[in-house]
């Protein structure tokens, strides 16, 4: 994938038009992405999205954070990089 979530997604309307699921899964999922939030910006405001429904999950939000998932392993690439500079030592 390409971007975390896909645009123009309206999360609200989905949940009308799919089943619920067991929200113990997708609150171990959430947990994790939440983790990941620390070191991966690019994906904090799609978790914190879809962090919201945690409460009354749905199929369709569950194929949505695997996207997320999906989007992570495509992206493994980018990360931090810190240089070593001898202005800043201690």
């Amino acid at each position: 994938m390409k971007t975390s979530m896909h645009l123009n997604t309206s999360l609200e309307m989905k949940k009308k038009k799919s089943k619920s699921i067991d929200y113990t899964k997708y609150r171990q999922m959430i947990s994790s992405l939440l983790y990941l939030t620390a070191s991966r910006l690019d994906i904090m405001f799609t978790v914190c999205m879809y962090a919201y429904f945690q409460s009354d999950p749905r199929e369709v939000h569950l194929s949505d954070i695997k996207g997320i998932f999906r989007y992570l392993k495509g992206t493994t690439n980018l990360h931090f990089c810190y240089k070593k500079c001898e202005r800043y030592t201690l």
